[in-house]
């Protein structure tokens, strides 16, 4: 009797364990973020969007109001998009970053100016690239 209860320990330990590991498993996966199609299909379709009409920035604002107007839309409804998700902090905060401290403030510049130096453009379409990169790649990392 003595050695049939200690060959039950070590194998109620083994079963203990085993149930341990896949309760973590489990759990773990439910919190980290979901893939969101529609977060990817934002950062590529916007912007390849945003960058393309930047970069059109060295022309008189007045050609492209009503496009700026619609991309800042877009732009505002990704933003609200990103931060609605469960789980989807980091990426949301990234997309107002681009939303309010880059996007708006260019094209507000590009607004009160007419037309921007080619230099600056240049620089300011890398800066966007960068975060847009930067939201991609985090979209991309998210489990399916």
């Amino acid at each position: 009797m003595r050695t049939f209860l200690r060959s039950l320990k070590p194998n109620a330990l083994l079963l203990s364990l085993g149930l341990v590991l896949f309760s973590v498993t489990t759990t773990m996966q439910s919190c980290s973020p979901q893939f969101d199609q529609i977060g990817l299909d934002n950062v590529t379709n916007l912007g390849g969007q945003l960058t393309q009409l930047m970069g059109k920035a060295t022309e008189p604002f007045g050609k492209h109001s009503a496009a700026v107007t619609k991309l800042l839309e877009d732009l505002g409804g990704a933003v609200t998009h990103a931060t609605s998700q469960k789980r989807n902090k980091e990426i949301g905060q990234s997309w107002k970053i681009l939303n309010d401290e880059l996007a708006k403030p260019f094209f507000d510049r590009w607004k009160e100016k007419g037309i921007l130096d080619k230099d600056y453009v240049k620089e300011a379409v890398g800066q966007v690239g960068k975060s847009l990169d930067a939201i991609k790649k985090a979209e991309m990392a998210k489990k399916k």
